[in-house]
């Protein structure tokens, strides 16, 4: 998937996904290029 440039699709919670490269959070894997799952 394309970056997307800081634009998150969710709030930031135990679950969802942070891209590394431009820090959006998203609730699926697939949505960014670089995720990372937020633990705490």
């Amino acid at each position: 998937m394309s970056c997307r440039k800081g634009k998150s699709k969710t709030k930031p919670k135990v679950g969802a996904f942070r891209c590394a490269e431009c820090g959006a959070f998203v609730k699926q894997k697939k949505d960014v290029c670089e995720p990372k799952k937020i633990k705490k």
